[in-house]
């Protein structure tokens, strides 16, 4: 893929708008990232503890390693992303050869054989570190595509709103029936039916991959940047990018609280509301109210703007969550209040993507270089980061509790409650704070001006 070339134009007409065609095409790959992502954050810790019996005291341990040992290759296949060159452009190349050796790893996970304590853990922490990398081969291309195709603020929130929407359908889909699904699939046999599940979402994601690839134009990127910007001009060159840092610390937080919430919720449900049926209800929500945050989010960011808009809706998220907890006992009034927390909250990671995007705009102003591959890849570093930190996090906590498979009592309800409650809460504030630090709203025309500028003195 990095071989002989099409290059890219450095810039076009700005007045290009794209088809909805286009637009969906887009919002497709998220959906493919999710079929099989989300099957891992909201099921793999339960998995391994109820289904496939790994020891949960070293449960922790693997997903902190695991997580963090891949996550630090996301710049690197960033890098790659600004290097490539082919017919298909620099990122869509990797939307086809990279999702299906992470689809059939994502099967791999759910099969863990029984080969005694040492050798689960040995086999988890493989499978779970290569889907890892694989998941960033195609999604860091993927996360670039978007300052690729469109220079336009309002369609970036679009592309944004329906990259949100297609995680939710994706999440949605896997929260709300993989539980039945694999009772209906192994008819008895659990493991049986986690791996026929894991082949189907997995073929899914597949084909959804190879729709975004087919349907997206790469059309701003700058020609290979291989000869213009070596290694560590670009890291150095990122770490001034001060924007992009702001993103990258709210995107890491943002997705511990995610991967706390999605796994344990599952626990919770179990323990505390002692409602199974429940797990099919919460999961789902989550991404639910992400469809709604994608439709509303292109109006509302453009109306307050990322920084005030994201500090409101945050806001609102902290006082429905808190309120949770005395509402427990109330389902209906519990659930009224998950779903606005969880609406704010959704509302608030729409905005996320279209940030790294102004990250790009902004380095290509400032600096002259736009490294899209580079800089997107903060969203999956970020991503790795925060689930490392979030799913590790709740595995010790079980693991300190005293849980055991099937506990429904004691330590381990007192430990879940905190980790369903507290953890969320204080993690939004502290993506508050860090949303107070982004300065980019109203300054687009102004940068895109410059840079247009700058291009026809060259």
């Amino acid at each position: 893929m990095t071989s002989s070339a099409v290059e890219q134009p450095a810039a076009q007409d700005a007045t290009v708008r794209l088809g909805w065609r286009e637009k969906f095409g887009y919002g497709a790959g998220d959906l493919a990232s999710n079929l099989s992502w989300n099957l891992v954050g909201g099921f793999l810790l339960y998995y391994y503890t109820d289904v496939a019996e790994v020891p949960v005291a070293a449960l922790g341990t693997l997903f902190l390693v695991a997580r963090l040992l891949d996550a630090v290759v996301d710049p690197v296949i960033g890098l790659l992303v600004d290097r490539t060159r082919s017919r298909w452009g620099k990122a869509r190349p990797y939307l086809v050869f990279a999702s299906i050796p992470f689809g059939v790893v994502g099967v791999l996970t759910f099969m863990v054989p029984d080969i005694g304590d040492s050798g689960k853990l040995v086999y988890a922490f493989l499978t779970y570190l290569t889907l890892g990398l694989l998941f960033s081969l195609v999604n860091v291309p993927y996360s670039s595509l978007l300052p690729m195709m469109t220079r336009d603020s309002h369609e970036r929130m679009q592309m944004g709103g329906l990259r949100a929407i297609g995680s939710s359908v994706g999440s949605i889909i896997v929260t709300a029936t993989t539980t039945p699904f694999v009772a209906w699939l192994g008819a008895g046999d659990e493991q049986r039916g986690w791996t026929i599940a894991t082949v189907i979402y997995s073929a899914l994601s597949v084909g959804f991959f190879a729709v975004a690839f087919l349907t997206c134009k790469e059309r701003y990127a700058l020609p290979a940047e291989s000869d213009g910007v070596g290694l560590r001009a670009a890291f150095r060159t990122l770490w001034r990018n001060r924007p992009w840092k702001v993103v990258f610390v709210y995107g890491v937080l943002n997705f511990v609280r995610l991967s706390v919430v999605l796994s344990v919720t599952v626990y919770f449900c179990l323990t505390v509301l002692r409602a199974p049926w429940a797990v099919s209800v919460l999961m789902p929500l989550v991404s639910g109210t992400m469809i709604v945050g994608g439709i509303v989010a292109p109006a509302y960011y453009r109306r307050l703007g990322k920084r005030r808009g994201n500090l409101l809706v945050l806001a609102v998220g902290f006082v429905g969550w808190a309120a949770m907890y005395p509402a427990e006992g109330n389902f209906p009034l519990f659930l009224a209040l998950y779903i606005v927390a969880t609406l704010a909250i959704g509302i608030s990671m729409v905005s996320m993507f279209t940030m790294v995007a102004d990250t790009v705009e902004y380095q290509q102003w400032r600096f002259g270089t736009r490294n899209e591959g580079l800089l997107s890849s903060g969203i999956s570093f970020a991503t790795k980061i925060g689930s490392a930190i979030g799913a590790a996090g709740v595995a010790y906590g079980l693991a300190a509790a005293g849980y055991h498979a099937g506990e429904t009592g004691g330590a381990a309800v007192t430990a879940i409650r905190v980790m369903f409650y507290g953890v969320p809460l204080a993690l939004v504030v502290a993506q508050a704070a860090t949303m107070a630090l982004w300065d980019l709203d109203g300054r687009h025309e102004e940068m895109r001006t410059e840079i247009d500028r700058a291009a026809h003195a060259d």
